[in-house]
């Protein structure tokens, strides 16, 4: 087992949370390309969400099988 660092722990929440306080920041501060930045912000923490939900990541015992399997022919 592989122990993670805080950084490599919190690295994506910490910028799903940016993503979204800036997406919120610029929805408030403008119109137009300003509304498009804030709905591409704010759209992003979905679309990671999105792809965790269909497709999980492989734990970790099974990735180190696929790595040291040996090709068959």
């Amino acid at each position: 087992m592989t122990h993670k660092t805080n950084g490599q722990i919190f690295a994506l929440p910490i910028l799903l949370g940016v993503s979204t306080v800036a997406g919120l920041g610029a929805g408030l501060i403008g119109d137009g390309v300003w509304d498009v930045g804030a709905g591409l912000l704010l759209a992003l923490p979905l679309v990671v969400t999105g792809r965790y939900w269909v497709r999980p990541p492989e734990p970790a015992q099974r990735r180190q099988q696929l790595r040291t399997a040996p090709i068959r022919r």
